[in-house]
């Protein structure tokens, strides 16, 4: 995910769009519409010193700026880089993973199959360790609608099988490995794979059902890893490496490889 900055000494170009505020999450953010770009997420942050701008991989434009910045420095700078946020846009639509039909999306315990039907609805059931959704032939596949179904449906099975799987094996390894932690929450991650809180609370994403057995070991041994470093230092890699017999790196090369196929 790229980032855009720009020092506060930087010239004020003048802004010559239009926006429109549609939405004020709090005293701190809310989220302007700009003509040609969508809509942006501006947040005031305490402690920063400069502008910066974000294209997550859900398409979401976030402008963080310190609280001494002005509006219209804020605008300037949006306009002054908005081919950039556009080229991100564009590059984040064709990331975008799009469900085919005849795919089969392979989790640890289950295969979801996507089938073409004459006639009917656009379903899922779940036939023993098999989910089949299927789309009615007058349903366009790349519609928004039926491309949320199927990720919801993803999701929703990964999800179950996480609650049984992830939070034992968290227990194990931590046992194995002399790791303490606090609690371990299953979420629905879009960017990574897991994540550790200073309070040693550990969260997973529900999607790592879908990758081998010792690429789950590995998101897990990294976030345990987490409570004795928060930082990847090199004590960080020390440690991770020693608990992973010398893959450490080899590892996190696989993680990201499976990120660009399954986060998207």
């Amino acid at each position: 995910m790229k980032e855009k900055r720009l020092n506060r000494k930087n010239l004020i170009q003048p802004f010559l769009f239009m926006f429109v505020t549609i939405a004020v999450q709090n005293l701190n953010s809310k989220i302007v519409n700009i003509e040609n770009i969508g809509d942006v997420n501006l947040t005031r942050r305490k402690g920063s010193s400069r502008i910066s701008v974000r294209v997550k991989p859900d398409g979401l434009i976030t402008v963080n700026h310190p609280w001494f910045a002005t509006e219209l420095e804020v605008m300037s700078f949006i306009q002054k880089n908005a081919d950039w946020i556009l080229h991100q846009k564009k590059l984040q639509e064709r990331r975008k993973q799009l469900f085919g039909i005849n795919q089969v999306i392979d989790t640890k315990t289950h295969s979801i199959k996507i089938v073409a039907i004459e006639q009917g609805t656009v379903r899922a059931a779940l036939k023993g360790h098999e989910v089949v959704i299927t789309i009615p032939v007058s349903k366009d596949i790349s519609d928004e609608k039926v491309q949320l179904f199927i990720r919801k449906v993803i999701i929703e099975v990964c999800r179950r099988e996480a609650k049984k799987v992830l939070p034992q094996r968290t227990e194990e390894l931590a046992r194995q490995f002399g790791f303490k932690y606090e609690k371990v929450f299953l979420k629905n991650l879009k960017s990574k794979w897991g994540s550790c809180s200073s309070l040693g609370n550990i969260n997973l994403n529900v999607h790592l059902m879908r990758l081998p057995d010792h690429l789950i070991d590995y998101i897990i041994l990294h976030e345990l890893t987490h409570t004795q470093h928060m930082n990847h230092g090199p004590h960080f890699w020390a440690l991770l490496n020693k608990i992973c017999n010398g893959k450490a790196r080899q590892l996190d090369n696989e993680m990201k490889a499976m990120g660009k196929l399954i986060l998207k």
